[in-house]
């Protein structure tokens, strides 16, 4: 009995240096923080003076699906919530953050040091250039949480980092399906989340460069409030048919 209990006590001892190892002490600076991502004990940087994750994103990363053998890129990355929770929760093989903003792209890259993610990279690039680093028709999934609002939409907050990641001030619809649509394999998908007010010109890009709305679910603050966020999924030189769903929220 002694001895069973000297193992087990060893053995609880190696679990836990294991884990100790696995996990990596990060510097955070100034105005940033560590948030707690409530799944598989994983963690990431944010900076309150720059753009943070909302709920959208979360929606976004349980929208997206991958198989095991595949590799996720994931646009206009931010602080990498959406592709970091996306490849924990599909098991996907393989993830490319693209983040143009240098200091989201800095947050990214600690975020996974801190999680030890070995078999995820980050790409601190305006993603119109993605497709050139990255290779043309190779990517399985590709997602994206872009800029919900024209400039001339909203009143801007002055921030201009968090301006960007909100407005279509460098990034417009038109882009974002050009490289997505590069990017992808034939067959490929693309999971994007938007403002639901801006579907029709959403899906005419999307279908302009062959990228077939499949599913469109529709998310509800109130069961008797209007929709505000739609999420969709579109495959590359998909057949015609879409799938609508509706979701409270």
């Amino acid at each position: 009995m002694e001895h069973i209990k000297l193992l087990t006590m060893h053995l609880v001892k190696l679990s836990l240096e294991m884990e100790m190892t696995e996990k990596k002490e990060i510097e955070l600076f100034e105005d940033e923080r560590l948030d707690d991502l409530l799944f598989d004990g994983l963690k990431i940087i944010q900076n309150k003076k720059l753009y943070c994750f909302s709920s959208d994103a979360v929606l976004l990363c349980n929208f997206v699906k991958a198989k095991k053998s595949d590799t996720i890129v994931d646009l206009c990355s931010g602080s990498g919530i959406v592709g970091i929770l996306a490849q924990a929760k599909t098991g996907a093989k393989n993830l490319v953050l693209v983040e143009k903003q240098t200091k989201l792209a800095d947050m990214c890259k600690r975020s996974l040091e801190l999680n030890n993610l070995k078999n995820a990279m980050v790409l601190n690039e305006d993603i119109k250039n993605a497709p050139k680093i990255l290779g043309q028709n190779k990517f399985d999934v590709v997602c994206a949480n872009p800029p919900y609002y024209l400039q001339s939409e909203k009143k801007m907050s002055g921030n201009h980092e968090i301006d960007m990641a909100k407005f279509e001030i460098e990034l417009d619809f038109d882009l974002l399906c050009s490289v997505a649509s590069k990017l992808l394999k034939f067959g490929g998908k693309f999971f994007v989340v938007n403002d639901s007010s801006r579907i029709a010109e959403l899906v005419c890009m999307l279908k302009k460069y062959q990228l077939e709305p499949k599913i469109l679910e529709f998310c509800f603050p109130k069961a008797d409030k209007h929709s505000n966020v739609v999420l969709i999924e579109a495959t590359k030189n998909g057949k015609a048919g879409t799938k609508v769903f509706y979701k409270n929220i």
